[in-house]
C-alpha cells in the first residue's frame, strides 16, 4: 500500500468510508498477502450482507402485503356504503341518521356466534338497505395476528443479520476484521 494513503485508511477504517475502504484495497495493485486475504474476505462480508439485506427487504415487503391482504378483504360483493354496529341485547344495533335495530340472522349471522358488543361491519345498497353484514372483530383479530407475525419475522430477521456479522468476523471475514484492526493501531 501506498504510505501517503495511511492517513486515508485510518480514518476510513474508523468511519463510513470503510466500504469505500475495502474497494480501494481490492483495486490495490501491490497488495501483501494479508492484503490480498483481506480484500477477498471484504467481498466475500460485502456480498452476504447485500444478499442477505436484499433478501428481507423482498421478503418484507411480500410479508406486509400479506398482512394488509387480510384474510378477506370484507364483502365481496357491491355496495354503496359501510357502517359499523354493535351486538346489543341480541340485536345488531346500528346508527344511520337515526338508530335501527337488526336481527343478525336477517343478515345471515348466528346470533350464537355473536357475544355481546361484538363489532359487526354492515353493507348497504343504493337503497339504504342492508345487503351483508360480517363479523368484523374476527376479521380485525386474523389482521392483528397478520401482523403480529411479520412483526416477529422482522426481529428474526434482524437477529440473523448479527450473527451473520458475528459469524463473519469469526470466519470467512476474519481476515478483512484483522486487517481493519492492524490499520487502526498503526
Amino acid at each position: 500500500m501506498n504510505g501517503n494513503d495511511i492517513p486515508f485508511h485510518i480514518h476510513a477504517s474508523r468511519g463510513a468510508n470503510v466500504i469505500l475502504l475495502g474497494f480501494r484495497l481490492q483495486k490495490e495493485p501491490d497488495k501483501t498477502a494479508e492484503e490480498t486475504l483481506a480484500a477477498s474476505a471484504f467481498l466475500k462480508t460485502f456480498w452476504g450482507a447485500i444478499g442477505l439485506t436484499l433478501l428481507y427487504v423482498v421478503m418484507l415487503a411480500v410479508l406486509t402485503g400479506y398482512a394488509m391482504a387480510g384474510p378477506s378483504a370484507g364483502y365481496d360483493g357491491e355496495y354503496a356504503e359501510s357502517r359499523t354496529g354493535r351486538v346489543e341485547n341480541g340485536k345488531i344495533r346500528y346508527v344511520k341518521n337515526t338508530l335501527f335495530y337488526i336481527s343478525p340472522e336477517e343478515i345471515g349471522l348466528l346470533e350464537d356466534d355473536l357475544p355481546e358488543g361484538t363489532h359487526i361491519t354492515l353493507y348497504f345498497d343504493e337503497n339504504g338497505n342492508i345487503i351483508a353484514g360480517e363479523n368484523a372483530g374476527t376479521i380485525n383479530a386474523a389482521t392483528e395476528s397478520r401482523i403480529i407475525w411479520v412483526i416477529a419475522t422482522m426481529g428474526l430477521m434482524a437477529v440473523s443479520l448479527l450473527v451473520f456479522a458475528i459469524a463473519a468476523k469469526k470466519t470467512f471475514g476474519k481476515p478483512w476484521f484483522q486487517w481493519l484492526h492492524n490499520i487502526q493501531n498503526g
